[in-house]
């Protein structure tokens, strides 16, 4: 089982923060995890890089109420290791 889906429950959490108010702080930090979760989730390998981008977004939406700046810098710096791992993979890993 891919262990990137521990963090479902936050991303679910957070679309009902946002629901709650909208704003754009919320918004690109949550829309950014969902990304961020597509991308491991389908490029992503059975590795323990899922268990730790899981780990990187349910923190950044848990500290989404306490601080939204170090919220959206830590989804964004979620986001550039999945993509860069994914990159790195594909380029040296696969033939």
């Amino acid at each position: 089982m891919r262990k990137v889906l521990y963090a479902l429950p936050f991303l679910l959490i957070g679309l009902g923060v946002l629901m709650v108010e909208l704003t754009v702080d919320r918004l690109l930090v949550v829309g950014l995890n969902w990304l961020t979760f597509l991308i491991e989730y389908r490029y992503g390998g059975e590795g323990r890089g899922g268990e730790l981008v899981a780990i990187g977004i349910a923190t950044s939406l848990a500290l989404l109420p306490v601080s939204s700046a170090i919220s959206k810098v830590l989804a964004v710096f979620t986001l550039l290791l999945v993509l860069g791992g994914n990159y790195v993979k594909e380029l040296y890993v696969s033939p």
